[in-house]
């Protein structure tokens, strides 16, 4: 092996550079003017070895660098794995890079360089992509293969509380939000950490249009009803007939993201996106409830009532319908619970990764389809549906 690449989620790209030069401190360092490349240089009696680490930036190449991203989340995604959870957390964690560090030796990598590598990734949380598709966690420890292998029983998503604050506009109403977020989580009896970001504020928020709510409802709801028909008799044909006469019914067709039409047309889907597609009723309960379907967001212990979901729409018959009776919840209610999912998701991550059971009796999975729910409804990071971030 002769090159790799450091994934990785920062803010200040100069500690990069920082951790390069300080892991090659006893070798030869050479830094371009604009901080683009490091190369270092191993001088020896009767050879020299070279190799260059090249840095890419999302802020100075965001089209090159979200395509790189899509790719890469396209390729972990399909991989067919018994390690569902550590396969979503570094799904997650893909979605939240961005900086990318290319590195190419003269020679093969030995043991030692290697080690400098990984040493570079362990200062700067990053993780490491190898040329025979393996991804590695900070301490080198494969997180996940081709083969649907991993070393780890979880993965903890890594982004940089400077890069989450980077987009966020200080703000009075960000503040009060998140201090009436913690008296509740206080009266729960749910952990919590004071220094957990706030989320953006009532004065730069710009929550997605009564349109975009609507299609994606409809399109949830259609995509996890057909995933529920599929799962539990497995007559793939009839309920794709059935699927798409409602689809029809409701002009849906364009509604659906990539993969979601994916899943659609696939003749023999994959249980594992069977189950994903059958959590989206939790997204769904979410959207109904922002659309005014729902009275109230209960605290999420268990799933939600899937029949009353259903009905909400095949009672409505056609979009016009649907649309019309929808009455689109304030601003500052959307963000209220966005602001509170965020904390019980980190309420959750933080059980996984103390191996315990959640104070308060949270349901990580309903927390996070919630939390993926309200992200996309607040536009965190502008994110498109297949690629929302839960970052906590």
């Amino acid at each position: 092996m002769n090159q790799c690449t450091i994934y990785v989620s920062i803010q200040q790209c100069e500690k990069v550079v920082a951790a390069i030069v300080e892991a090659f401190r006893d070798q030869l360092v050479e830094v371009s003017a604009d901080e683009r490349a490091v190369t270092v240089t191993d001088k020896k009696w009767f050879s020299k070895s070279k190799i260059t680490f090249n840095l890419m930036r999302e802020d100075d190449d965001q089209e090159d660098f979200l395509q790189m991203k899509k790719g890469m989340y396209g390729y972990f995604a399909q991989i067919e794995t018994a390690h569902e959870k550590v396969q979503q957390k570094l799904l997650y964690q893909i979605t939240a890079l961005n900086v990318a560090v290319g590195i190419v030796a003269s020679k093969e990598i030995d043991q030692k360089t290697f080690a400098a590598i990984m040493a570079i990734a362990e200062e700067v949380h990053g993780i490491v992509f190898l040329p025979t598709g393996d991804m590695l966690d900070k301490q080198g420890r494969l997180i996940l293969n081709t083969a649907g292998e991993s070393q780890v029983d979880d993965f903890l998503v890594t982004v940089s509380v400077d890069l989450i604050d980077g987009h966020i506009q200080p703000s009075q109403s960000g503040e009060a939000r998140k201090e009436r977020s913690i008296e509740l989580l206080q009266e729960q009896g749910i952990p919590y950490i004071p220094h957990l970001p706030v989320i953006v504020g009532d004065e730069d928020a710009v929550i997605r249009s009564k349109d975009e709510m609507v299609q994606r409802a409809i399109a949830l709801c259609l995509i996890a009803v057909y995933a529920g028909g599929i799962a539990e008799n497995g007559q793939i044909k009839e309920e794709r007939e059935f699927i798409e006469g409602i689809i029809e019914q409701f002009g849906a067709a364009e509604f659906f993201t990539e993969k979601e039409r994916d899943f659609l047309n696939d003749p023999q889907p994959d249980r594992t996106d069977m189950i994903q597609m059958v959590w989206m009723y939790e997204c769904y309960w979410v959207l109904l409830w922002a659309l005014g379907y729902v009275e109230e967001l209960h605290f999420p212990d268990k799933i939600c009532d899937v029949n009353t979901a259903i009905d909400a729409l095949r009672s409505a018959g056609d979009y016009d319908t649907f649309y019309g009776n929808a009455v689109v919840r304030s601003k500052q209610e959307i963000l209220d619970q966005a602001d509170l999912i965020y904390r019980y998701d980190w309420a959750c991550v933080d059980a996984r990764i103390n191996n315990r059971t959640v104070a308060g009796g949270l349901n990580d999975e309903v927390v996070v389809e919630r939390h993926r729910a309200l992200n996309w409804l607040v536009r965190y990071m502008e994110d498109d549906w297949d690629h929302v971030s839960t970052d906590t």
